[in-house]
């Protein structure tokens, strides 16, 4: 059975303002070596029924030139899976086996997330433009253009743009108010919210001015300035310290930021040092040195890092625990010559996937080379009571490894497909492929965002 429904037309876009290119530019910085991954235990379009479009139940949708390889069986009572194949957005419905075809015709489709309460599913489209869908795929429709997605407040209602959107149960969008100016981050509890404000007197002549962290207990509530430093404008440039980005820590654990030398549009791409600040007016601590905001988040205070510099993903990049109490990092022992990166804690944190891959000496980021290093990737697993961390036997190829909301199941990119590892014991099954365009695995010295190819939304 295929059924097609024609999304609705898109609508006049927003106008969106210079704070929604601020934050997009922060948030396409954040966005190197994938998603924050914060611990918590939280789909008309095309739809190709399981039975009519797999041949009798065998559980195998073939790939062809408009569709991908998906064994729906593997994830069949997992959840819903959201996924990018070619440039093309399809849920995979766990409970019904059902794949959806969400995008139509030329768009091309990236960074799906589905809400907090499970029921929505965003994503972009051709990079400017953001849409949402119900979490099965079905009603896909427009939202804004520019901007990008900054993602769900707790409360429900989505950043996108420059504005705050509540979606009724009946999928009615509604813009009802513009993002606070100055929003950088926010817990997963909605109990803190993160904000840069201050700037220069002047950008064409020698004035000087403040950045401040300052955080408040709601999104329009009273903010406290936790942190204030200096910057200045000559004849140079900028100079001093600017705020970049932020990660609110859990249980008012603290909060990690990067600064921006300079305004460097070059530094960043090599990395910038991270620190904690634990309470207003603190001495920030230099905690390491990353690449965006690689940081899983775990239980008790404890949260993991890639530690290392280089735009190169392949050099000088290591997986770090850390304790927000002490804001001391400690590395996860690897084999000699091999770099580790990736971190996701489970959601009960007694466990850490990362993942470990060889340096290599390449000056270049072509199709082969880039190929060839991700296939010598593999999937690790540490314990938090023991030392020393197991590798996942079959795992050749893995990066951006996805814990499933009970603990015991674990999503994985390897060699363009998704696999799933249903236990730690079992054997990894792949479920979609491709993911990428053949032979155009884009790419930024090496490092792929595959973050923005999948989200997984399982069952607790």
């Amino acid at each position: 059975m295929l059924i097609d429904h024609e999304p609705p037309a898109v609508r006049e876009p927003v106008v969106d303002d210079a704070d929604a290119l601020i934050r997009e530019a922060r948030w396409r910085t954040r966005r190197r070596r994938g998603r924050i991954a914060v611990v918590v235990l939280l789909v008309g379009a095309g739809v190709l029924a399981f039975f009519a479009a797999t041949g009798g139940g065998s559980g195998i949708v073939a790939e062809t030139a408009s569709r991908p390889f998906v064994d729906v069986k593997t994830l069949s009572h997992g959840g819903e899976l959201a996924f990018v194949s070619r440039g093309q957005l399809w849920v995979l419905d766990g409970d019904t086996n059902e794949l959806v075809h969400v995008s139509r015709g030329s768009q091309q489709a990236a960074d799906p997330q589905f809400s907090p309460n499970g029921r929505w599913l965003t994503y972009l489209v051709d990079s400017t433009q953001v849409w949402l869908a119900r979490s099965d795929g079905a009603s896909p429709r427009y939202v804004t253009t520019g901007g990008g997605i900054g993602g769900w407040l707790p409360n429900g209602r989505l950043v996108a743009g420059s504005g705050l959107w509540t979606i009724s149960s009946a999928g009615i969008v509604t813009r009802v108010a513009t993002v606070p100016r100055g929003l950088a981050a926010w817990s997963p509890d909605g109990g803190r919210y993160v904000f840069f404000s201050g700037s220069l007197g002047s950008t064409t002549k020698a004035s000087t001015g403040t950045q401040r962290l300052e955080v408040a207990s709601s999104l329009n509530g009273k903010r406290t300035t936790w942190y204030t430093g200096k910057v200045s404008f000559t004849q140079s440039g900028a100079q001093g310290y600017f705020l970049l980005d932020a990660v609110v820590l859990p249980a008012r654990e603290g909060i990690l930021f990067q600064f921006d030398p300079d305004q460097s549009a070059d530094l960043p791409a090599d990395g910038l040092e991270l620190y904690e600040l634990r309470a207003p007016g603190a001495r920030p601590k230099q905690i390491g040195l990353t690449v965006g905001l690689p940081i899983a988040i775990g239980a008790n205070g404890t949260f993991a890092i890639t530690n290392g510099g280089n735009r190169y993903a392949w050099l000088t990049k290591s997986v770090e625990t850390c304790s927000a109490a002490s804001a001391l990092c400690t590395p996860v022992p690897t084999a000699h010559g091999e770099l580790s990166f990736d971190p996701a804690w489970s959601p009960n944190g007694k466990q850490l996937a990362f993942v470990e891959a060889p340096t290599i000496s390449a000056t270049n980021f072509f199709q082969a080379t880039v190929k060839r290093w991700y296939a010598s990737h593999s999937l690790w697993i540490l314990q938090r009571a023991r030392t020393t961390p197991d590798e996942i036997k079959g795992s050749g190829g893995a990066s951006s490894p996805t814990w499933s909301a009970n603990g015991k199941s674990v999503m994985y990119v390897a060699n363009d497909a998704l696999w799933l590892l249903p236990t730690l014991s079992s054997k990894p099954v792949r479920i979609a492929s491709p993911l990428l365009t053949p032979n155009n695995w884009q790419s930024f010295f090496g490092e792929i965002n595959w973050t923005d190819q999948f989200a997984w939304l399982s069952h607790p």
